[in-house]
């Protein structure tokens, strides 16, 4: 079965689902790589890597955007939280398409030399050209498996139809053969009030399989953009009022560790 850290295709069904003042699911359907962020350091992935491309990778789209390498980014993350070890890590990400990029989440994930995943570092963006890293890990720092889930304080602004506050509660499965991210944003009073998904099968990623992938969707990213949008346009329209995006906090790292709704 396809290893995540090996490289993957993602054949990644999205789910939003809103719940108190508007119901309303929004689902689509999208391909997302998962590439060792070595091979991006090296550019020897099976995808462009800043270069041109029908379906490409650009290094400066994450982390600190300021050309130093990945492994480097992560890695001084990753100490602080005494990870470490969990120092083998690949990036499960939207890949630019025709030139175009935008990621509403890419998802780092970091395992150690006995490969159980230890980290998973959510690079969250929204439509303003803003960013904000939430790094999830268990309280003791052991292995994130399927069923655990890690709750964190909600510090960055992406919908403008909900608030900055409250909480998210993630969830992921990292295979072998899928990939699943599951974050619920929750209401102070700790109900949730959305779910979201990404779940799907992975399958090698190889050049001829980038290719096929990228003849069938190479406006991929484009289409994304648009159906966010488009999806606002719906709630706007069922008179959900329409939320001034705040200042961005200063604090653009947060570590979501709790198990009880609180992070750190």
């Amino acid at each position: 079965m396809t290893s995540l850290w090996d490289g993957a295709l993602i054949e990644a069904r999205i789910w939003h689902g809103r719940r108190g003042d508007v119901a309303r699911d929004f689902r689509y359907f999208a391909t997302y790589v998962a590439v060792p962020i070595a091979a991006i350091d090296r550019r020897e992935a099976p995808l462009a890597v800043d270069r041109a491309g029908l379906w490409s990778i650009r290094s400066r789209d994450y982390g600190d955007r300021d050309g130093r390498p990945l492994r480097d980014f992560i890695a001084g993350l990753l100490a602080p939280a005494g990870l470490e070890d969990a120092d083998d890590v690949t990036l499960v990400t939207l890949p630019r398409s025709s030139g175009h990029g935008f990621n509403p989440v890419s998802f780092w994930l970091c395992r150690d030399p006995a490969a159980d995943l230890r980290a998973v570092l959510a690079e969250v963006s929204n439509t303003f050209g803003e960013r904000h890293f939430y790094l999830c890990h268990r309280p003791d720092r052991g292995t994130i498996t399927a069923s655990d889930r890690l709750h964190g304080d909600k510090l960055f602004h992406v919908s403008p139809f909900l608030p900055r506050s409250g909480g998210y509660r993630f969830r992921f499965d990292t295979g072998p053969g899928r990939f699943g991210a599951w974050i619920d944003w929750l209401a102070a009073d700790g109900s949730r009030m959305l779910g979201t998904s990404m779940v799907g099968p992975a399958r090698d990623l190889t050049r001829a399989s980038v290719r096929r992938a990228a003849l069938r969707h190479p406006f991929q990213s484009q289409k994304v953009i648009a159906l966010i949008h488009l999806q606002a346009a719906r709630i706007r329209a069922r008179g959900i009022a329409y939320l001034r995006k705040p200042p961005q906090l200063s604090r653009r790292v947060s570590r979501v560790q709790g198990t009880d709704g609180k992070g750190e």
